[in-house]
């Protein structure tokens, strides 16, 4: 199930050992989700797929540098005199 903090809280996930994220998380259904449903201090939500879209969307970044397609040809020997 995917869950999401109510506003303003934070909320321990006791399997990462970490916070919900504010944007929600995907968690293990348990009692202690459950519990948090119940006081409301979570809400079910739907995973949102919006960034990695608008991401995809945009394209390559204008500031990341570019690869070159070829190499440059070898310089040519200079005769040694």
């Amino acid at each position: 199930m995917f869950v999401k903090p109510a506003k303003g809280l934070q909320i321990p996930d006791p399997e990462l050992r970490d916070y919900l994220p504010p944007g929600g998380r995907k968690v293990t259904p348990s009692e202690y989700w459950t519990r948090r449903l119940q006081d409301e201090d979570v809400s079910l939500a739907k995973p949102s797929t919006e960034p990695k879209a608008k991401a995809a969307a945009a394209g390559p970044q204008p500031d990341a540098p570019s690869l070159p397609t070829a190499l440059p040809p070898p310089a040519a020997a200079q005769p040694q005199e």
